[in-house]
């Protein structure tokens, strides 16, 4: 009797604790949105232990059947603990989910929609599923679901893999004034997509999973107010090379599931994920490819990558271990980014980049939220200088502003920077054509402007030269310095095989509208710059050139008198530092000839 009593009593002292824990609810709000929808999702996942982890994937339902079937990309996955948020040097990460209420057992995470990363706004089902990492409860399942906006004008047509239809291919659309995506669709089962988008000019990239897409073939859509454009698209199967590997940490080597990377060679272009182990795999033609994470992702994961891509050898067969580290932030900027009135900008994307003794090259990516506040990650390493910037292409909200920069700063691990953006007004323009020496247009190389302001650094929104070598960038009034990219970057100008002899290029405004053409030179090209007196009798400069090759310098002390011969050399390194001890004259012209 006693033994039985006792067992009640512990019954009874236990079951109450058990059954205090409220079932567990896992809820979307919006359920539905549009392609044009620019607000937030928000996930609430009630029924929870105190301080209790759990994990959350998204998948895109390619078939919209409401279930996550084989085939059917995880294209994001975090966790998230009750009560948890990430935060470095005392501020909290706003890129990473965390819980953003304080309630004990609930969990409420926010995302932006935002078109820049891609992926949340493709029209279709995407499906939330939460898990337990310890299995404490069965997952479930929640869908968001995007609709096309109720637009005017539209694009469709089918999407064909070596003449047959795809089903349930994904078509996103690059906006050509923007220079990135802006939103996609799911074909349905006969390969048929349909599209509602602002009118503006777009390129349709299509993905099928094991085929690749040459973007020789792209159609340029230009989707006017109103009109219903029709365009057929064509991916190739590729195969039976594959090319595979890993993403991971490169801290601890743990794989990252659900990452999105970008495959292309030369004009073909491939998409895939990487599965819940971190691995990927995928059917490639024999030739060079290039795998990259796509970094406008990495922001929630709190990763950054290398900026170079991985390039591997698929010419003579399938490649393996092709494995690509991704690094853990450690540090962090913060602040943020407003007009000169204190509006805020909300999707800003801020860009953090830093470079090695190695020659690694690192970049990080963050997003401003509803209120304008952005963090972005680096790392720590206590020797890197880290710039931040928030002018590259992506952000049009910066179409008709200008914007401040900061010097580069070194971070300790768990340190946070403060770094405040303000846009001020344009007032003008600076355009212009960029071409070679014999008249060819210079494409897809970008430009930068900046200017001192009022005692402050400014920077005007990144320019790209189109099909017509053609850039433009809109100023405040000020004298602007205009440079290219280089470091070997896909849109830096020494990729594209010129250098910029006559760089920096000083324009003032206003005047208001100020045309500036800009001629390059093949690399190589050798060229005098930094030429300036140090003493009464001497000058030094710097001879650029290519290296072995034989070069003249000639000096003239009045350019009707002609050229005098200052010596020869044989170029060693790029740049080579030079002088003139017998620089006496008060002017003196300097020119460069190859032998």
């Amino acid at each position: 009797m006693k033994k039985n009593l006792l067992i009640a009593l512990i019954v009874s002292l236990v079951v109450p604790t058990l059954y205090a824990i409220p079932p567990l609810s896992f809820t979307v709000t919006p359920n539905a949105i549009s392609n044009t929808y620019s607000g937030v999702v928000t996930l609430d996942i009630n029924g929870l232990t105190n301080t209790e982890q759990v994990v959350v994937k998204t998948y895109l339902d390619l078939n919209s059947n409401g279930a996550i079937d084989t085939g059917e990309p995880q294209i994001d996955a975090f966790k998230v603990r009750d009560g948890g948020a990430s935060v470095i040097g005392g501020i909290t990460n706003l890129n990473a989910p965390c819980d953003r209420n304080g309630n004990i057992g609930q969990i409420r995470m926010t995302f932006p929609i935002n078109p820049a990363t891609i992926m949340e706004n493709i029209v279709g089902k995407h499906i939330f599923q939460l898990s337990s990492p310890t299995g404490r409860f069965a997952s479930s399942n929640v869908v968001l679901t995007v609709t096309n906006a109720n637009l005017p004008q539209s694009m469709s047509g089918t999407v064909y893999s070596n003449g047959v239809p795809a089903p349930y291919a994904v078509i996103v659309e690059q906006d050509q004034a923007l220079d990135h995506p802006v939103g996609g669709t799911i074909a349905d089962a006969n390969g048929h997509y349909f599209l509602t988008l602002p009118a503006s000019s777009y390129v349709p990239i299509p993905t099928v999973f094991g085929c690749y897409y040459d973007f020789n073939t792209a159609p340029l859509i230009e989707l006017t107010n109103g009109v219903t454009a029709t365009n057929d698209l064509n991916v190739t199967l590729a195969g039976p090379t594959t090319i595979s590997g890993t993403i991971y940490d490169a801290a601890n080597s743990n794989g990252i599931g659900g990452l999105l990377l970008v495959v292309n060679s030369g004009s073909y272009f491939e998409v895939i994920f990487t599965d819940a182990n971190g691995n990927y795999s995928t059917a490639v033609t024999p030739s060079f490819w290039k795998i990259e994470p796509n970094k406008e992702r990495l922001p929630r994961r709190e990763y950054l990558v290398a900026h170079k891509s991985l390039q591997v050898d698929a010419t003579s067969g399938s490649v393996t271990n092709a494995n690509i580290p991704v690094y853990k932030g450690s540090a962090m900027y913060y602040g943020r980014i407003v007009d000169n009135f204190g509006n805020p900008f909300r999707n800003v994307e801020v860009s953090a980049g830093a470079s090695d003794d190695q020659g690694n090259d690192y970049s990080a990516k963050g997003y401003s939220d509803t209120n304008g506040y952005y963090t972005v990650v680096v790392l720590g390493d206590g020797t890197n200088y880290w710039g931040v910037q928030s002018t590259d292409g992506k952000n049009e909200a910066f179409q008709n502003y200008v914007v401040n920069t900061f010097p580069s700063a070194q971070f300790a691990v768990g340190q946070a920077v403060s770094a405040n953006f303000t846009a001020l007004p344009t007032t003008g323009v600076i355009s212009g054509s960029v071409h070679d020496n014999s008249g060819t247009n210079v494409v897809d190389v970008t430009l930068m402007a900046t200017a001192v302001i009022n005692g402050n650094n400014y920077s005007a929104l990144e320019s790209s030269t189109d099909v017509l070598g053609h850039y433009s960038f809109a100023v405040a009034d000020g004298q602007w310095t205009l440079e290219f990219l280089n470091g070997g970057g896909d849109d830096n100008l020494d990729a594209h095989g010129y250098v910029d002899v006559t760089a920096p290029h000083l324009v003032t405004v206003p005047p208001t509208n100020i045309v500036y053409n800009i001629t390059v030179y093949p690399l190589g090209t050798p060229y005098l710059t930094e030429v300036q007196r140090n003493s009464s009798s001497s000058v030094i400069f710097n001879l650029h050139g290519s290296p072995n090759v034989n070069y003249t310098i000639q000096y003239s002390t009045n350019l009707g008198s002609g050229w005098n011969t200052l010596f020869s050399l044989q170029l060693t390194n790029d740049p080579t530092f030079l002088s003139d001890q017998n620089a006496t004259n008060a002017s003196r012209y300097y020119r460069v000839q190859k032998n």
